[in-house]
């Protein structure tokens, strides 16, 4: 949430921005609602002081009749106030994060690649895609995934379980020994949470909610969803900036992808994930941010398989961020690269929302957060199983996943 005072000081900029992100809001509405809250808040408390004063003395019957006016008349000011209130939050909740200075301004197509690293791979025989990899192998069952839970649901199944928790060990000793410390978080939240971490109201249609009109919780997207709301309403000591990460599912109804990367588990609506997140001063925001990508790289280096990162485009950013670098791997069997991770700075857009502060000098300010994929796991599968392959159809494990497992190949079962 952008503050409002730079809203009203920074008109044109804001409005330029949003255009930026294909957000299209009448901001001069905006500070016309905030101006109506305003002229409420100070008749609320001219009303609240005047009924403070009238206590004091001793009160006759025409001071009582009157008290009983002032107290119907407030009460109906204090409900206007506070249905004015949420109004302007729920247009301020529709404004994004303010663009860095080097975002390239534009849609998907408008980002930029700014580094590549490693060979694509050349294979003397034609290459087999994941899903096809996955049921002649016997690692992947799509059929009953969508029979027990429907369209992009599947089973992994025999060694691709074991490689998916030897990831899991190694993304963990890389995350742990860049100082972060884990969190084993709630997988549903309250609204409030979506709402602090930006991904409402944008991202609603993309979040599945359970026992409604009960205590209506929301199946988390992004562990970045808890591990941002877990410091709420809290006052930080930042001397050294706070570091996390967890391993959850992530929930997605994958609304707008109707016939997009239907085959295989490249697009579905459950998948394992790792999330790093920082909390830091402003000043440290820009060395987080190269930080949690420098973690990134590192794990996909190791892992040696090609990518290059990307400096996202303004409308593909999403409310919350102010910057975001995507890692895409290359896909052999697309002979394209694909998004396997991506790191934000949201500087103090969820903090504003979350009420997060740390104290300096004697005054309290917001903190900045920064968020950053560790692995999607069932992207990072794909992308072993196909760069990966060999000849014989069988897959080789990465030289850096060997320790954790008892196997160095997947290959054909002896019947």
């Amino acid at each position: 949430m952008l503050d409002i005072k730079f809203i009203k000081e920074n008109k044109e900029l804001v409005a330029k921005n949003n255009a930026s992100r294909g957000v299209h809001l009448d901001l001069n509405h905006v500070l016309e609602v905030y101006q109506e809250k305003n002229d409420l808040l100070k008749n609320v408390e001219t009303k609240r002081q005047l009924r403070k004063a009238n206590s004091k003395t001793k009160p006759n019957e025409a001071t009582i009749q009157a008290m009983k006016a002032l107290g119907g008349e407030l009460n109906t000011l204090e409900q206007e106030l506070k249905d004015k209130e949420q109004e302007l939050n729920l247009l301020l909740w529709q404004i994004p994060n303010i663009n860095a200075l080097d975002v390239p301004v534009g849609g998907e197509e408008d980002s930029v690649v700014i580094k590549t690293v490693g060979k694509i791979p050349e294979f003397s025989f034609p290459i087999l895609d994941h899903a096809d990899l996955g049921k002649n192998l016997d690692l992947i069952d799509m059929e009953q995934g969508a029979k027990v839970s429907g369209a992009r649901f599947w089973y992994l199944k025999n060694e691709l379980v074991d490689l998916e928790f030897a990831l899991l060990q190694f993304v963990w000793a890389k995350i742990s020994a860049a100082g972060f410390k884990p969190l084993a978080v709630p997988h549903l939240v309250k609204e409030q949470a979506m709402f602090g971490t930006g991904f409402f109201p944008a991202d609603k249609n993309e979040i599945y909610q359970v026992n409604v009109d009960e205590d209506t919780l929301y199946l988390i997207g992004t562990a970045e969803v808890p591990l941002i709301s877990y410091h709420a309403d809290q006052v930080l000591d930042l001397k050294n900036a706070k570091k996390y990460f967890a391993f959850t599912p992530a929930y997605r109804k994958e609304a707008g992808s109707y016939g997009k990367d239907t085959k295989g588990i490249l697009r579905g609506h459950q998948f394992d994930k790792i999330e790093m997140v920082v909390f830091c001063r402003p000043e440290e925001a820009r060395i987080y941010h190269q930080e949690i990508l420098k973690v990134e790289e590192s794990i996909w280096q190791d892992l040696k398989i090609p990518y290059h990162v990307l400096n996202i485009a303004s409308g593909d950013l999403g409310s919350p961020a102010a910057q975001k670098y995507d890692i895409e791997a290359w896909l052999p069997a697309q002979n394209t690269y694909r998004e396997v991770t991506s790191c934000s700075n949201t500087t103090d857009f969820q903090s504003r929302r979350l009420n997060i502060k740390y104290e300096q000098a004697g005054k309290k300010e917001f903190v900045y957060t920064l968020n950053g994929t560790g692995m999607a796991f069932g992207r990072a599968l794909i992308a072993i199983m196909e760069n990966y392959q060999t000849k014989d159809r069988s897959i080789e494990v990465p030289k850096v996943l060997r320790k954790y497992l008892s196997f160095k190949k997947i290959s054909h079962k002896k019947s």
